[in-house]
Parts: C-alpha cells; structure tokens; sequence
C-alpha cells in the first residue's frame, strides 16, 4: 500500500503598500494637532491637491479630519479631529 501525503501550501501574496496607503496611515496614527511636514519640488499648490485626494482614498482616513496645507515652501499635514460615527448618540 503506497501512502501518499498530500500538502496544501498556503500562497501568500505579498502587497506592496502603495504611499497612500503609507501616508493614511501615517495620518491616522497622529493625535489631534500633531501634524507631517512633507518636502516636495514642483507646484506645491497642485501637490497638496494630489495629497489632499489620495487621502480622501483611503478608508482608514474616513475617520480622520485633517487639513492640507502649504506653509513655507513645505506642504503640512495636520491631524484637526475625527469625525463622530453616526449611529452613536
């Protein structure tokens, strides 16, 4: 009697976490009034526009209120508050 094993090998995808997703998080992890100052070359204006939309992406910024500003030639990041969840009275 021949006994064969059968082995299931579990394929693991490995993400890459795009910036976006790095910056959210980033974001989400700040306290109330803590901000990021990100360095950028270019139109600053349309950077922050760029960052104030992928931020709008992300699911684990929902939450999160926040402003996007350009101070100084850098573009700041600011934690304001978080949003209340409906439902909760």
């Amino acid at each position: 009697m021949l006994l064969t094993a059968i082995y299931k090998v579990a394929e693991t995808t490995v993400k890459r976490v795009s910036k976006w997703a790095s910056l959210g998080e980033r974001v989400v992890q700040l306290k109330d009034g803590e901000s990021i100052v990100l360095a950028t070359e270019g139109n600053l204006a349309e950077e922050a526009r760029r960052i104030r939309n992928g931020l709008n992406g992300i699911v684990a910024c929902v939450l999160v209120q926040r402003t996007v500003k350009v101070v100084g030639g850098k573009i700041v990041i600011t934690r304001v508050g978080t949003w209340p969840v409906l439902g909760t009275f």
